[in-house]
């Protein structure tokens, strides 16, 4: 199961690295499809826009269409302005006034065309001037009629646009063009060939030279009617420009390219399409790269399990849960790599050294693990130290912070550390130091104002998603807790530190029902805190498995010692073996018992290993007496165990003797104490108990000084009341002395087996 649990961790790291590459290759992206993976660069990538855009570029623009506004006053203009000279002419002419060099000065102002002396005289002297007036007009108005430009140019506008079969044309209180084709367009200097044409052809008759002057300012006075419309123009251009820009876009690693369920443009398209030949190009020399470091990543983790922490530990690692731990962690982050468009500094890796600690696995185990997490996430968030470091740095304050945390709503301290830490990294890896150096070199030549944009640059969106990415790491711990309790039988420290409490139902039932054997729990309790803390192991544990460990008593309180207050002993008329059976069968009792109150499984195995495989020597050597000519067996006088599989479990089983074996002790000393402890622990390792746990020499030497410390502080004397003293001869005064550094008990500090 380990080694498949190593293949699926390898397999599916490697598989994160290449998912977006693999994706691209099976489903090519398509303009105007939705995408189901947010793509993020790996690497540091520039797309030149320039260069993969510019067919689709110039395709946009040969197939744009440029906009023209229909201009009635323009129309209106060039009817008035002829009409407004031949009023002239006509009013001159009627009223027989004089001064034609102030005439034409006026006409020259005001229609802009520069007529002679002569020309004026010879056109006020024509007999039949209101016709030909009324005939120009008309044809003007004829002329038009027609999509008049100025010049052919301004189908090009600024942008140079060449080649056009049609344009639009914004007609006047509409809010709607009209497309027309461009050979339905003339230009002003065609119209006013036409008009010159039609009025020469009409008036072939008339004198050229009132004609000439006439057809001169008539074409004059012709402008065209349709106009460029340059901000509707630029607004379309400039759409088509940022649709398909032209500059060069640095992306670095971890950025996201297309985010998930967009849909493609075209522009999109050749973006995953220039990253693609790029990763392509790449790749054959950075699979094999991964591969190798992720697979010398786990197998250095499994032997820094194995031969390192193995060998110091008490308890043997839980390999199977850690692999599975990493695993989860790598799925969960490269899904929200995966499918949220977020940055990669908001990924709450701290749920790994968190759940850790909350599952009881030390401190030790859940540095090498965020430490190893934090090189396998990197390496498909994005290769570089700064976001190994990232990850590295938050996870370790997480470890530190999260440790001792009792309740709950606690989480949020090690969550708003993790999410300062990240704040602070980001800023230092993001400042521009070199800049602000040279700003602060000469404390007088500070300036804030050249400051504040060098800061104002680190200050960007990554922090805040740095900070929720601590954040959330503490909720989300919290709500994979109960899967992993569930999914692996096993407590976190918050569900252990609610059976701390001796108000729970069953420890008050264990109160009511077999009082004697809830002090004796209580006692155990205490002993076995004082000997945790000396060896290092887990007190907290040790203690609730101590209150519950002889939950099995409550069935038949009154065939256990503790609990006869009356003195009577039912076992006084039993048979050996049914009295052994009665004491065998509380520890089996206690685990169901336990079981049904919930129990977790880490508490309800102590209560089944608390005795491991005893013989009840009382009981086995009475029945020896009692049939001496028949064969007894031991394996009816022992307990079925199993035998002691940690060190707590062995803890508990030397207090559960040693707090027993105490009441029995005619003068309880420090002496006694020591030797009964020492005996104890003798007939345990000859038993063979501790065979399957991991018990030092040094350890035991600890443990045997614990015990007695613990000993000698709860038998202490008190004096007695005057209603308890017998008559006593009266004390003789003595020099009383001290004696001096405990010389015994130096010398038998040492346990030597």
């Amino acid at each position: 199961m380990r080694l498949i649990l190593n293949i699926i961790l390898i397999t599916i790291t490697v598989l994160a690295c290449y998912i977006s590459d693999i994706y691209l290759y099976f489903w090519p992206p398509l303009p105007d499809q939705a995408i189901h993976l947010t793509i993020r660069s790996r690497r540091a990538f520039n797309f030149d826009q320039q260069t993969a855009l510019d067919v689709k570029r110039k395709k946009a623009l040969s197939d744009y269409i440029p906009v023209y506004r229909y201009t009635a006053p323009q129309v209106e203009g060039s009817k008035q302005k002829f009409e407004e000279f031949a009023e002239a002419i006509t009013a001159f002419k009627n009223k027989k006034q004089k001064g034609v060099e102030n005439l034409r000065k006026q006409l020259e102002k005001e229609l802009g065309v520069q007529l002679s002396v002569d020309n004026i005289i010879r056109i006020i002297q024509y007999r039949d001037l209101k016709n030909l007036f009324d005939g120009i007009i008309t044809i003007e108005e004829s002329i038009l009629q027609n999509n008049i430009l100025r010049d052919p140019q301004g189908l090009m506008g600024k942008k140079g646009l060449i080649g056009k079969k049609s344009i639009e044309i914004q007609m006047p209180n509409s809010n709607g063009t009209v497309t027309h084709p461009v050979d339905d367009l003339i230009t002003l200097e065609k119209a006013r060939f036409l008009l010159e044409e039609k009025i020469r052809q009409l008036f072939w008759q008339v004198d050229k030279r009132v004609l000439d002057p006439v057809v001169r300012v008539s074409l004059a006075t012709l402008q065209p009617n349709l106009k460029y419309d340059h901000k509707e123009n630029e607004r379309r251009l400039d759409k088509i420009n940022r649709e398909f820009p032209s500059k060069v876009v640095s992306y670095h690693q971890g950025d996201v390219l297309i985010p998930f369920r967009k849909i493609l443009s075209e522009k999109d398209v050749l973006l995953l399409d220039a990253y693609q030949k790029l990763n392509i190009a790449e790749i054959y020399r950075e699979v094999p790269w991964n591969f190798f470091t992720i697979l010398f990543l786990v197998v250095f983790y499994n032997l820094f399990l194995t031969k390192i922490l193995a060998n110091g530990s008490r308890n043997k690692p839980p390999y199977r849960f850690l692999l599975t731990l990493l695993i989860t962690t790598v799925l969960i982050l490269n899904g929200y790599l995966a499918l949220l468009p977020f940055p990669i500094y908001g990924l709450p890796i701290c749920i790994l050294p968190m759940l850790v600690i909350f599952l009881n696995h030390g401190k030790i185990i859940a540095t090498a693990t965020t430490m190893i997490g934090a090189m396998l996430v990197s390496l498909f968030t994005g290769p570089t130290y700064e976001i190994l470091l990232f990850f590295t740095f938050g996870g370790l304050v997480a470890v530190l912070v999260s440790s001792g945390l009792r309740k709950r709503l606690q989480i949020l301290v090690p969550s708003v550390m993790v999410g300062f830490i990240n704040a602070l990294s980001i800023i230092v890896f993001t400042m521009d130091w070199q800049a602000i150096s040279s700003q602060i070199v000469s404390p007088q030549t500070i300036k804030i104002e050249n400051l504040v944009p060098i800061v104002d640059a680190a200050l960007t969106s990554d922090i805040i998603w740095a900070v929720i990415g601590g954040l959330a790491a503490g909720p989300l711990a919290l709500m994979l807790l109960p899967l992993l309790e569930l999914g692996w039988d096993t407590a976190s420290t918050f569900k252990l530190n609610r059976y701390m409490d001796l108000n729970r139902p069953l420890m008050k039932e264990l109160l009511s029902k077999a009082p004697g054997t809830y002090q004796h729990c209580m006692a155990v309790a205490y002993l076995a805190q004082s000997a945790g803390e000396a060896i290092g192991a887990d007190t907290r544990l040790l203690r609730i498995g101590a209150y519950y460990h002889d939950v099995g008593k409550m069935i038949n309180p009154k065939f256990f010692i503790e609990n006869q207050f009356d003195g009577e002993n039912p076992h006084d008329v039993l048979e050996p073996r049914e009295s052994a059976k009665i004491i065998l069968n509380h520890v089996r009792r206690g685990m169901r018992i336990g079981q049904d109150a919930g129990l977790p499984k880490v508490v309800a195995d102590l209560i089944l290993e608390h005795h491991g495989t005893q013989l009840i020597e009382y009981f086995y050597n009475l029945a020896a007496k009692t049939y001496p000519n028949s064969t007894i067996r031991e394996e009816e006088f022992r307990y079925p165990g199993p035998k002691p599989q940690s060190v707590e479990a062995a803890l508990l089983m030397v207090c559960d003797s040693v707090e027993a074996a105490s009441r029995s002790l005619l003068e309880p000393n420090r002496k006694e104490f020591r030797k009964m402890v020492r005996l104890i622990l003798v007939k345990r390792i000859v038993d063979g108990q501790f065979s399957e746990c991991d018990l030092s020499t040094r350890d035991l030497s600890k443990f045997v000084t614990a015990l007695v410390d613990a000993l000698e502080a709860s038998f202490h004397s008190r004096i007695q009341y005057p209603w308890q003293e017998k008559k006593k001869p009266l004390p003789v005064k003595t020099n009383w002395e001290v004696a001096k550094g405990g010389e015994e008990d130096q010398k038998e500090s040492s346990f030597r087996l």
